[in-house]
């Protein structure tokens, strides 16, 4: 049975870049259960929480977003100082 399973460090490299090659490893921007800012209406950081990610979104509190949504909107930050910061960029 195929199962999915953690890449660990006793992966060896051929098996790794086969899996880069063939489009089977991802990297995801945030940590599942984690707390980070999104930008609403390029005003204000709200504090949110990361429930699920996917290849076309994000899941923030239980709501599913779009990438293209979130980043209309203004983004999503992995603290309130990094929200603030790309908030003052934009008003300049």
């Amino acid at each position: 049975m195929v199962k999915v399973e953690v890449l660990d460090k006793h992966i060896s490299i051929a098996e790794l870049e086969d899996m880069i090659r063939t489009g089977r490893v991802f990297t995801t921007p945030f940590s599942l259960n984690r707390s980070v800012y999104v930008i609403n209406n390029h005003k204000k950081p709200q504090n949110v929480m990361v429930t699920d990610i996917s290849l076309k979104g994000i899941q923030l509190n239980g709501a599913w977003i779009s990438w293209e949504q979130l980043e209309q909107e203004g983004g999503i930050y992995g603290s309130e100082f990094d929200a603030l910061n790309a908030i003052a960029a934009n008003e300049t």
